[in-house]
C-alpha cells in the first residue's frame, strides 16, 4: 500500500504543480521562487487529505458563537473551510489561530505529525467578563484526517485549476504604484528625528500620515508608553504583578532597568495595545491630552494561554502614559 502511494503521488505531482501555478498565477519561474521554502514539495495527496481543527474547548459568552462543540476548520493551505464553520467568525480568535498554523507547516516541512506541537492552545485577544472583557475562548488546535466526502469536495474545488488560471491572483498593486513619492515637508525638519538617509526620508514624508507620526514622536519625545502586569500566573519568564516595560513615542521597546528580558508571548499581544496608543499620540493636540479610556483599562492576556493547559502560564497587562523620569 505504501509503495502504491508513492506511485500514484508521483503520478500526481505534474498534476499538483499545475493547479498550484494556475490557482496562484505563478509563472515558471515564479513557482520556483515559492518552492524555495519546500511547502509544495509536502504539499501531496496525503497532507491535503488532512485538515487543521481549532476547538473551542473552553468557551464562554464568544460573540462568534464559537462554542464548545463548533471548531474552526482549514485545509491544508491554511485556508477557513467556510461551510465547515459558524456563520460568523469573531476575528479576536481567528487572528491569534495564524502562530499554530506555521507551527503545522513548519511539522510537515519536517515530516513530523503536528500533534506532537507544543503550543497548540491559543486563546483569542478578549480577556473575558469577569476582567472587562466580553467574553473569551480557549482554542485547541489538532491536526486531523478529513471524512472521504469532505477531501473529494476539497480536491473538486481545486481541479478547476486544472484548466482555468486565477488571475485575479495578479494584483496590480495600483495603489502602492500611485502613492505618492514626493511633495512631503522640508527634510530638513525632520532629518534628525528618525534614522532615515535622505533617499528614504523624501517618500517617507511624502505621506501625511507618516509625517504625523513624526510631529507625534517629536512632540511627546520625553514621554513614555508603559506596559504594566497586573496580574501574573506560572510566568516562566519571571513578570510579576507591577513590573512595568517601557515604550518611546517611536514605538521603540527601552532595556529594562533590572536588566531582565520580556518574554515574546507578552509583545505579541500587548503591541495593539501599544499602537492605539500611538494612534492616541499622534490626534493629541496637546501634551496633556487623555490617554485614559476603557479599552485601556481592560486587561489584554499574553500568548501563553494559561494553566492547567496551556504550554505555559499567563500574565495580563494595561497600557497608559506618563512623563518620562528625569
Amino acid at each position: 500500500m505504501s509503495s502504491l502511494m508513492s506511485y500514484i503521488d508521483r503520478l500526481m505531482q505534474p498534476v499538483l504543480k499545475r493547479i498550484v501555478m494556475n490557482r496562484w498565477n505563478y509563472t515558471e519561474e515564479e513557482f520556483e521562487l515559492a518552492g524555495r521554502v519546500g511547502f509544495f514539495d509536502v504539499l501531496d495527496l496525503k497532507a491535503m487529505s488532512y485538515w487543521i481543527k481549532a476547538e473551542p474547548i473552553c468557551s464562554s459568552h464568544c460573540s462568534g458563537c464559537h462554542n464548545e462543540g463548533r471548531p474552526l476548520y482549514f485545509n491544508a493551505l491554511g485556508l477557513l473551510i467556510r461551510h465547515k464553520c459558524p456563520p460568523f467568525i469573531c476575528i479576536h480568535g481567528l487572528s491569534q489561530i495564524s502562530p499554530a498554523i506555521y507551527s503545522y507547516y513548519d511539522h510537515m516541512l519536517r515530516r513530523r505529525d503536528p500533534n506532537e506541537s507544543v503550543f497548540r492552545h491559543i486563546t483569542c485577544t478578549d480577556i473575558g467578563l469577569e476582567p472587562g472583557g466580553l467574553g473569551n475562548n480557549l482554542f485547541r488546535i489538532t491536526y486531523e484526517k478529513m471524512p472521504v466526502w469532505e477531501f473529494l469536495r476539497f480536491m473538486l474545488t481545486m481541479s478547476i485549476y486544472l484548466f482555468i488560471r486565477n488571475e485575479k491572483a495578479r494584483g496590480d498593486c495600483f495603489a502602492v504604484r500611485n502613492a505618492p513619492v514626493t511633495g512631503g515637508p522640508p527634510l530638513a525638519d525632520y532629518r534628525d528625528l528618525v534614522p532615515l538617509t535622505e533617499a528614504e526620508l523624501k517618500p517617507f514624508l511624502a505621506s501625511p500620515d507618516r509625517v504625523k507620526r513624526l510631529d507625534a514622536i517629536e512632540k511627546f519625545k520625553d514621554w513614555r508608553i508603559i506596559i504594566r502586569v497586573v496580574k501574573a500566573q506560572a510566568c516562566i519568564a519571571g513578570h510579576q504583578e507591577g513590573d512595568e516595560f517601557v515604550v518611546d513615542a517611536r514605538g521603540v521597546l527601552e532595556p529594562r532597568a533590572d536588566g531582565q528580558g520580556i518574554c515574546m508571548m507578552a509583545l505579541h499581544k500587548i503591541w495593539g495595545r501599544v499602537m492605539l496608543m500611538l494612534e492616541r499620540m499622534i490626534e493629541a493636540e496637546g501634551k496633556e491630552d487623555d490617554f485614559t479610556g476603557s479599552i485601556f483599562n481592560l486587561p489584554m492576556n499574553c500568548f501563553g494561554a494559561g494553566l492547567p493547559l496551556g504550554s505555559c502560564g499567563e500574565i495580563l497587562m494595561q497600557v497608559e502614559v506618563r512623563k518620562k523620569d528625569n
